[in-house]
């Protein structure tokens, strides 16, 4: 990526060159979930719901049915991405009420999203066939997925290191039975427009050699903040049956995203504390001129995958990731109660480096009549962070919410190079066996150990802080079928979670942190009946706390625990209509903190939240509506509860349209995010706040050939 001119406009044929990249490194050993992962593209009438029996990523617990997984889990397959026309991870998980969106798709923190009120770690809690990947500072190109599984509640023991909230796994398009080729348009409202080419199939006498291609290219202004974006991406997945016991993968992502918007509006507390400023129409432009966010990622992906006997299976996959971040944010330190600020724009550079290798030995086998289901892994990971040297943060004026300034941001420039400021090791064994007593009782019992460090360097390279942590975290979870579509089940897990850095509006910006302790508790139930399905459970969590205290300094101080009961249900209340709602409670708290502290509702966590979403197929041939809300109760925006965000409820509709012309499906897509128009604050970490999204139509067209 170039420092001097990182917005510079490019071409789809960075992406073509990185997918010819990908094909040229086929020489090496492939990828996780080979045996049995092969899908086929097949054009539907109408996108059915996935089913509780459809199975779902479970880290070291392997793959297992949504209903045999002793978690709350949600995924949401491709093509109900595609229908709903969603950009971003927060659109793909609106219909959760667990998940919260904080943060928009144009900002310089996107794809940034909260489970359970605890918000999810950049580094550790987004996965892509559950390996590690770098989420900091962009969107996903969800056109390289066939799933979204989101694995909600501790995932210590699954995954390693990572927020209480839960776990995102991407899960990429597999290589096609059949040759298959599609051509898609799409258009956002603000002029964006994209295309998007899918082709796979197989070669070969028996079909051993198999491919999936993606390519996207997307250009234009967006509604959001009067933005932009500019973006080229491909994925390319391969794979290879030696023989009917030996498979080959190589897996590739290149993305290059460049997008203008995006502002922080900071709720200072000196002098007093200054209360939340009405919200602004989410098409307000507040960035200054030449501000924007660019990013650069790769991802490679290349294991082996041999049948050792008829149950057991061994997998052995190597991950790099790359991402390059340069970005100019405006950050909005508000000076009154009538909307006033001071700008400061910060001009940064951050890069990151992912290693990981991982092996798995899973299986089954009886003892004495009793069923095992057994998994044996060993992991190791090494993060690198990079950034620039000189990172200005400059005040360059005032101004007012209703009226912005809009300057130059020409002469705010990083500079002096760059410089390791972090790096992390995770080194791991892990070993789980799902036990069946009977058809009915079955216990799982597993446990990982970790060792663990993070050092923290200066810009001259000298080591300032290090936090070793050496750990053995358990999970056990006893499950009961008194029928074979319902299962009922309690668990319990620990982990560790990698501390997040003091804000750079703190005091001591940037400190690090030695890693905190979580712990949870659930139980319960999950429900597969021929017309509806259901799910609910009670957690309780308990975490170390981080905040932001009366003297403008960050400290890791105190507990925060976490009640909650979740519902969501999916009901076929006619034949051609299916509602899926859900509904969150929680009760989260700050306690065993500093006096002025201790009681008080924890950061960022809403007492309620729900969601629903209704589909009508058939209404003519070939045609579906959809509409759909979500609701986002108020939430504290500090420590102290100074500053309560308010509620808010969206509103969503659009239509899918198919139908076969001249011998080829036609697909003809529409939506209408926030209808209302509503105007809205969302919530980013404590004390930040981004401006909602405004009211956006996008369509798209598809053809399959």
């Amino acid at each position: 990526m170039s420092s001097k001119n990182p917005f510079a406009p490019s071409r789809l044929q960075l992406a073509l060159a990185a997918a010819g990249l990908c094909a040229l490194h086929f020489s090496a050993i492939a990828a996780e979930d080979v045996g049995g992962a092969l899908s086929t593209v097949e054009v539907k009438a109408t996108v059915e719901k996935k089913k509780l029996g459809d199975s779902v990523s479970s880290g070291a617990l392997g793959r297992k049915s949504e209903l045999d997984t002793p978690f709350s889990t949600k995924s949401v397959s491709s093509d109900e991405i595609e229908d709903r026309l969603a950009t971003s991870i927060s659109e793909v998980l609106k219909y959760d009420a667990s998940v919260t969106a904080i943060s928009p798709p144009i900002s310089t923190h996107p794809a940034t999203i909260q489970m359970r009120g605890l918000r999810l770690d950049d580094l550790n809690g987004y996965k892509v066939n559950g390996l590690a990947n770098i989420n900091r500072g962009t969107e996903m190109p969800l056109e390289m997925f066939e799933s979204v599984e989101a694995l909600k509640g501790l995932t210590g023991y699954m995954y390693g290191f990572g927020s209480p909230g839960g776990i995102i796994n991407y899960v990429t398009k597999r290589p096609t039975t059949e040759k298959t080729f599609s051509a898609a348009m799409g258009y956002q409202e603000g002029g964006a427009i994209k295309e998007h080419i899918d082709t796979g199939g197989r070669l070969g006498e028996d079909g051993e050699f198999g491919y999936r291609l993606n390519l996207v290219h997307e250009d234009g202004d967006v509604k959001q903040e009067s933005g932009s974006i500019k973006r080229n991406a491909a994925g390319l997945n391969l794979e290879w049956r030696v023989t009917r016991d030996l498979a080959l993968t190589y897996d590739a992502i290149y993305q290059r995203r460049r997008s203008v918007g995006g502002t922080d509006i900071i709720l200072t507390n000196t002098p007093i504390p200054f209360k939340i400023p009405a919200a602004l129409d989410g098409d307000t432009k507040l960035n200054s001129i030449g501000a924007g966010n660019d990013v650069e990622y790769t991802l490679a992906t290349t294991g082996v995958e041999y049948r050792l006997a008829p149950d057991w299976v061994a997998n052995v996959s190597y991950r790099t990731s790359d991402s390059t971040r340069v970005y100019k944010k405006d950050q909005y330190y508000l000076t009154s109660n009538k909307g006033d600020y001071r700008d400061r724009i910060t001009s940064e550079l951050h890069g990151y480096h992912f290693d990981q290798v991982q092996a798995t030995v899973d299986g089954k086998f009886n003892i004495a009549g009793l069923s095992n289901e057994v998994v044996l892994g060993t992991m190791s990971q090494n993060l690198v962070s990079t950034s620039s040297v000189v990172t200005p943060k400059t005040y360059v004026g005032t101004g007012n919410l209703s009226a912005p300034s809009i300057i130059s941001a020409a002469s705010v420039n990083y500079s002096g190079g760059t410089y390791r400021d972090e790096t992390t090791r995770q080194e791991a064994l892990f070993a789980s066996d799902t036990l069946k007593f009977s058809d009915a009782w079955s216990l799982v019992a597993g446990a990982r150990y970790t060792r663990f460090t993070d050092n923290a360097y200066s810009t001259k390279g000298v080591l300032t802080a290090s936090y070793p942590a050496n750990k053995t975290t358990p999970t056990v979870a006893l499950m009961f079928k008194p029928a074979a579509d319902t299962t009922l089940y309690a668990s319990y897990v620990e982990a560790l979670e990698q501390a997040a850095s003091a804000p750079t509006t703190t005091v001591n910006a940037n400190q690090t942190f030695a890693p905190l302790k979580s712990k949870q508790s659930e139980a319960g139930v999950k429900m597969e009946r021929s017309w509806w399905n259901a799910t609910a459970s009670l957690f309780h969590i308990e975490r170390g706390a981080q905040y932001t205290n009366a003297s403008n300094v960050y400290v890791s101080d105190g507990q925060s625990k976490y009640n909650g009961l979740e519902v969501n249900s999916v009901v076929q209340a006619a034949k051609n209509l299916s509602i899926e709602g859900g509904i969150m409670l929680l009760d989260a708290s700050l306690e065993d903190a500093a006096p002025g502290y201790s009681g008080k509702r924890a950061v960022g966590a809403p007492r309620r939240q729900a969601s629903i979403q209704a589909t009508l197929r058939d209404v003519l041939p070939g045609l579906a509506l959809h509409v759909g809300s979500q609701y986002l109760g108020e939430l504290p925006m500090d420590a102290a509860n100074v500053n309560t965000l308010p509620a808010y409820t969206l509103f969503d509709a659009g239509f899918n349209y198919r139908h076969r012309y001249f011998g080829k499906m036609i697909s003809v897509r529409a939506n209408i995010s926030n209808i209302a128009n509503r105007k809205y604050w969302t919530y980013y970490q404590e004390n930040y706040l981004n401006i909602g999204a405004p009211r956006t139509a996008s369509l798209s067209v598809r053809v399959d050939f």
